[in-house]
């Protein structure tokens, strides 16, 4: 189950073009994997947030080999996935201090199995960011997403409130799994472009989703 724009190692989140292959190689060396892991985020009953770390490389790229972690990806979530590509996604987010962070379970924390993140927007739309997630396949189907996006999204709204006051996601048709995922988190389908995407041949529509801080408010005020 995944959607934009958490996509190694351009994604959940923030689309980029990949430095050149000296400064790639640079700043991977400056990376210490004997680091301790930094602390979680926040947690939930069965998981860890956390921000990455350059030991989480080789679970990274084996939780994203799978084509069907890709398939409702954009082309910038590359299929073969690399231990490359996982190497540098980690290096670009801890250089420039994305908001993307692993998902592990409690007991096997230094193991990814998946990841959520943001996208910022720009401009007029500064306030709001594009809210991306996936997680890898032997963990389908066990609510995972779920309580990962519902406990995320609380802490941007609590904690995030002063940057970000809507969030958003697009959901490239067939992915039913993770509509069903934002719906039982409070986000409302708002819309869908028609014929919005094409992946190798293949034309999509996109379905949009969205959760205010206000409606989340109310949404948190009529659960108690």
């Amino acid at each position: 189950m995944a959607t934009e724009p958490v996509t190694p190692p351009i994604p959940s989140q923030i689309h980029s073009t990949p430095a050149h292959p000296e400064i790639m190689s640079s700043q991977l060396d400056t990376l210490d994997p004997t680091t301790p892991l930094p602390p979680p985020i926040l947690t939930t009953p069965r998981l860890r947030i956390r921000p990455m770390h350059p030991q989480d490389a080789p679970s990274m790229q084996r939780a994203c080999a799978p084509s069907s972690i890709t398939k409702y990806m954009s082309l910038a979530f590359a299929h073969p996935y690399t231990l490359q590509h996982a190497s540098v996604w980690i290096s670009t987010n801890l250089t420039q201090n994305l908001p993307n962070y692993v998902l592990t379970l409690h007991d096997t924390p230094t193991i990814v199995m998946g990841a959520i993140g943001l996208k910022p927007g720009a401009d007029v739309q500064s306030h709001t960011a594009e809210i991306g997630y996936w997680v890898a396949e032997k963990y389908w189907g066990q609510g995972y997403v779920t309580e990962a996006l519902r406990a995320f999204t609380d802490y941007v709204f609590c904690e995030k409130a002063e940057i970000w006051r809507r969030l958003w996601a697009g959901v490239f048709s067939g992915n039913e799994a993770s509509m069903r995922a934002l719906k039982r988190c409070g986000y409302a389908e708002e819309g869908v472009m028609k014929g919005h995407v094409e992946k190798h041949g293949e034309v999509r529509d996109l379905h949009m989703f969205g959760l205010t801080r206000s409606d989340w408010e109310t949404m948190k005020q009529s659960q108690m």
